[in-house]
């Protein structure tokens, strides 16, 4: 990253890597029984269903697609996540 004469440093350009973020790719599952577990279903544009400030992104165990954005670890135990892209259900492994 290079810093303009007497400016802020420069932003990566979109798609390089930021030192200490991490992409973790979810376990896909069988759908899970009713009532059993907390899914989210988004519905939105896009693929992605949340968004944070951490330095993690999931995405489908099948497709590849993002699901959830710069989030913390901690704030997602035990979820499974419907992706958009792929109909597969996803778990968070942490």
């Amino acid at each position: 990253m290079t810093r303009k004469k007497g400016g802020p440093p420069a932003r990566p350009q979109q798609g390089t890597p930021t030192p200490g973020r991490r992409t973790i790719r979810m376990m896909v599952i069988p759908p899970p029984p009713n009532n059993t577990r907390s899914v989210i279903v988004y519905t939105g544009p896009g693929t992605v269903a949340m968004r944070g400030s951490g330095n993690v992104t999931m995405v489908c165990g099948n497709c590849g697609s993002p699901l959830l954005e710069n989030v913390k670890t901690s704030q997602f135990r035990n979820l499974v996540v419907l992706c958009k892209n792929c109909s597969s259900f996803n778990e968070t492994l942490i």
